[in-house]
C-alpha cells in the first residue's frame, strides 16, 4: 500500500510517499521546504512532485499521515486541511500521528531530547527512550525545559509510591485471610520492597533532568539546535523535522489493520495570537 505523509508542524512543509508491506516500509520520495511563512504554497507543488517522481498518481494511494504537532496554527493548520480534504476527495483514512513522534522515533535508540521551534522563544518538546515518548508534549521556555522535566519526575514519582503503598496494603489483608499473621507480615515486607525499587532505581532516576539536561544522550529537532547553548546536550544537526517515513511508522499498525479514519485533531498546546475582541468601543461623533 502507498501511504502519503504530510507534515507542516514546524518551519518546514514535507510530503513524503512511504510504501508499506505486511512486513516493512519502503521510502519511495520525499519534498522537503523550509520556510514559516510560505506551507500554503509550498506543500501543494511538494505533493504534486513526490508523486510524480514515483510515477504514482493520487488515486493509487491508499492511505494518509500527517503530523498533528504541537506547533503554530496557521502552519499547522495547512498539512490537516489538506490531508483532511485529500482523503475525503480521495475516499481513503487518515491518520495522525505526533509530529514530535516522528523526531524521537527517527532518533532510534538512547534518552533523547526532542524540541521543535514554538515561536515566542519557546520551544515544543518532548523526550524519549529508544524511540518512545516518555515525557511531553509540553511548551516551555528553553532556560525551564529542565524545570518542567523536574517536577514531572517528582509527581510521578509521588504517584509510583503511593499506588506501591496501595498494593502493599492489598497484600497484607489478602495473606492474612489466606495464610494468617506472619504470611501477612512477609508480604508487607515484599511490598515495602516493591516501594523501594520503584522510587529509588537510580535507572528511574529522572531527576538528572534538573541537572542541565545531563541524561540525556543527545537532542533533535531545530528548536535544540537553536538554543543548544541552554541545552547543553549534543544535537543531531540531520535530524532537525520529521521525516515522512517516521510519521508514517508511528501509524503502520493501524495502517496495516484497516483501522477506522481518523479525525485529525491538531496539537496547538497554547491559544492563538488572535483574540476576538472584547466589545465595541465607543466613537465620539
Amino acid at each position: 500500500m502507498l501511504v502519503l505523509a504530510l507534515d507542516t508542524a514546524t518551519p518546514a512543509s514535507t510530503a513524503a510517499l512511504v510504501e508499506v508491506t505486511a512486513d516493512r516500509l519502503t521510502g519511495v520520495a520525499e519534498r522537503r521546504t523550509v520556510d514559516p511563512r510560505a506551507h500554503g504554497e509550498k506543500l501543494a507543488p511538494e505533493i504534486s512532485a513526490t508523486l510524480a517522481e514515483a510515477e504514482v498518481r493520487p488515486g493509487d494511494l491508499g492511505a494518509i499521515v500527517a503530523g498533528l504537532g504541537p506547533g503554530p496554527f496557521t502552519g499547522l493548520r495547512v498539512g490537516l486541511a489538506t490531508a483532511a480534504s485529500m482523503g475525503q476527495a480521495l475516499g481513503i483514512p487518515t491518520y495522525g500521528v505526533c509530529s514530535l513522534d516522528g523526531i524521537g522515533r527517527a532518533a532510534g535508540p538512547g534518552r533523547v531530547l526532542v524540541a521543535t521551534d514554538a515561536r515566542r522563544r519557546e520551544v515544543y518538546f518532548a523526550t524519549y527512550v529508544d524511540g518512545v515518548r516518555l515525557f511531553g508534549p509540553e511548551v516551555a521556555k528553553p532556560a525551564d525545559v529542565a524545570e518542567v522535566l523536574g517536577q514531572a519526575y517528582r509527581k510521578r514519582t509521588s504517584e509510583a509510591a503511593e499506588s506501591a503503598a496501595l498494593s502493599e496494603s492489598e497484600i497484607i489483608e489478602s495473606a492474612t485471610a489466606l495464610a494468617g499473621v506472619e504470611a501477612a507480615r512477609l508480604a508487607a515486607v515484599l511490598a515495602r520492597a516493591e516501594i523501594d525499587a520503584v522510587v529509588d532505581d537510580p535507572d528511574e532516576d529522572r531527576g538528572y533532568w534538573a541537572k542541565k539536561l545531563r541524561a540525556f544522550d543527545r537532542a533533535a529537532g531545530e528548536g535544540a539546535l537553536k538554543y543548544g547553548d541552554i541545552f547543553g546536550v549534543p544535537v543531531e544537526e540531520h535530524l532537525l523535522y520529521p521525516p515522512g517515513a517516521a510519521l508514517v511508522a508511528l501509524a503502520a499498525e493501524r495502517i496495516r489493520s484497516g483501522a477506522p479514519s481518523e479525525q485529525l485533531t491538531p496539537l496547538y498546546l497554547r491559544r492563538p495570537d488572535a483574540v476576538e475582541p472584547a466589545g465595541r468601543k465607543p466613537v465620539l461623533t
